[in-house]
């Protein structure tokens, strides 16, 4: 059971002392070989924060985070949100360009960095980016070099501190920079536990579930959406450092983990691992994915029975909008589910700015208060109102539940007629044999740009692109058929560190003469 303090903590610390409280001796975090109960958690990262709080760390400081997946991660966000201090969550797959643009735009106050990840000598590229002159307090987890100090001495006697309000700052997450460099998302303490709880709720979280989480934890699908379900249920977090397929099946099946918080390449990679028949993964019950209806059925296909489809932006706390445990099967992978409590859905036409059954997704109620020391981009994409335009398209099914369509910026105009690639990419994937599609753009002298697709098949099957051509042919309009479709493996595709293809590479190089 939930207790009332836990239902009523509105700011991330207050919610960990309430649960510690009430069940100081529940699993919290399992990572490695370590077993954290939630009371062990709590205490360890009190000895923190005060280690924080010697070096200078005062409500309204950032602290940065640049490490793999660990509990350290876990237990220095804890300690400084309890000084009422900010998260800043660095990308460990950013490089000097893009480190040197953090420290210029976020003024962290202390920064604590693994000494190395996945092969990174990150001690060595935080020098190169300029880390020990932009930042008062570099402390490194593991072999410190010098100019920065070694993890230990944070660790200190606990002391009481000024805790947050529910609405200041948590975590400051940076998107993705796509299109440009990346921004720092601020998210609150009560923006993350009101939008968290009815997530935790359509997935039918329970105490005694367990959290598979190999995201990793710089992203808000981890550590605002993972972790904030987690929490707001007093469920347990099994932490993988670093994405495996191999260990990932172990670590389910050694945990019996129920909740799966993973991507569909993560699925993929599972099921293709010659460990996958050996593997008992049947205690998965439920969790969120973000896909296409034939990579929601992979990711179905390892056990997950119940996976949600969601809809969603780090902007807007994760998620926005969600499926439930009890819709049908075809809902939960082909829509994006309801909106969630709080949160307010406008589609507008992105010609003419008017409402309608389809359009640019605009969301109000529960988004950020905006980027951290950019107001240009602010003013850019909320207005006067407090609508935020997301540039992601959608429509609704007639009850209620969005369809997400694509990107606004991935629209296509062939002959003068705008085409949603999303729309042609679920046709080809509810074909026989096809697993996911992609759809681009390319340049036509006569129509400007037409439609080309990439076809990855389903394990087992061998579709036939041209038997696809002619179903797109006989069933979509003529100009939304492909000019030609390729059948692709899937380690071929161009894809971001979460998965995504890149389209404008997968474009670049469909344009190249074969």
């Amino acid at each position: 059971m939930i207790s009332e303090a836990v239902r009523a903590a509105r700011t991330l610390p207050a919610l960990l002392d309430a649960l510690a409280d009430s069940a100081p001796d529940r699993e919290f975090l399992v990572y490695r070989n370590e077993r954290w109960t939630y009371g062990a958690f709590r205490d360890e990262a009190a000895r923190l924060a005060a280690g924080l709080a010697a070096h200078g760390i005062r409500r309204g400081d950032n602290v940065g985070l640049l490490m793999g997946n660990c509990a350290e991660w876990l237990l220095v966000m804890f300690a400084a949100l309890s000084l009422g201090a900010r998260v800043v969550a660095v990308n460990t797959w950013f490089r000097g360009h893009e480190l040197r643009h953090v420290f210029a735009k976020v003024d962290i106050k202390l920064l604590v960095a693994a000494d190395r990840y996945l092969g990174q000598d990150y001690a060595a590229l935080l020098r190169e980016a300029g880390a020990f002159r932009e930042v008062p307090t570099v402390v490194i987890l593991g072999e410190a070099p010098p100019g920065a100090l070694p993890f230990a001495v944070l660790r200190r006697e606990p002391g009481a501190f000024p805790g947050p309000e529910p609405d200041d700052v948590a975590q400051i997450l940076f998107t993705s920079g796509t299109t440009a460099m990346p921004k720092g998302a601020q998210l609150t303490h009560r923006g993350i536990i009101e939008n968290m709880r009815p997530i935790g709720e359509r997935m039918r979280v329970r105490p005694e579930d367990r959290v598979w989480l190999a995201i990793n934890l710089f992203w808000s699908f981890a550590a605002a959406n993972a972790l904030g379900v987690a929490l707001t249920h007093g469920a347990t977090v099994v932490l993988q450092h670093a994405f495996e397929p191999g260990e990932a099946m172990a670590l389910i099946e050694r945990e019996r983990c129920s909740v799966f918080y993973g991507l569909p390449n993560m699925a993929h990679a599972m099921w293709e691992h010659p460990d996958r028949p050996s593997r008992d993964l049947s205690s998965l019950r439920t969790g969120l994915s973000i896909g296409t209806p034939g990579e929601m059925a992979l990711v179905e296909r390892l056990g997950v029975s119940r996976i949600l489809q969601v809809y969603g932006l780090t902007e807007a706390y994760g998620n926005s909008a969600v499926c439930d445990y009890g819709d049908p099967r075809e809902v939960r992978h082909a829509t994006c589910g309801r909106p969630l409590p709080g949160q307010e859905f406008r589609l507008v036409d992105p010609g003419t700015g008017l409402d309608g059954e389809q359009g640019e997704i605009w969301l109000r109620g529960r988004n950020m208060p905006g980027y951290y020391n950019d107001p240009e981009r602010d003013a850019e994409i909320f207005t006067a109102d407090g609508w935020m335009k997301t540039g992601d398209l959608a429509a609704w099914d007639g009850s209620g539940r969005l369809l997400f369509r694509g990107r606004l910026k991935e629209m296509l105009k062939s002959g003068g007629i705008n085409i949603a690639p999303r729309e042609i990419e679920m046709f080809l994937q509810d074909q026989p044999g096809v697993a996911e599609a992609y759809v681009v753009g390319l340049p036509d002298t006569v129509k400007g740009e037409v439609p080309v697709a990439v076809v990855v098949a389903a394990p087992g099957a061998s579709p036939d692109a041209e038997a696809l051509r002619r179903a797109c042919r006989a069933e979509l309009a003529a100009y939304k058929t492909p000019r030609r479709i390729e059948i692709v493996e899937r380690a071929t595709l161009p894809v971001t560190a979460t998965g995504k293809v890149r389209k404008l590479e997968l474009a670049n190089r469909l344009a190249q003469p074969s």
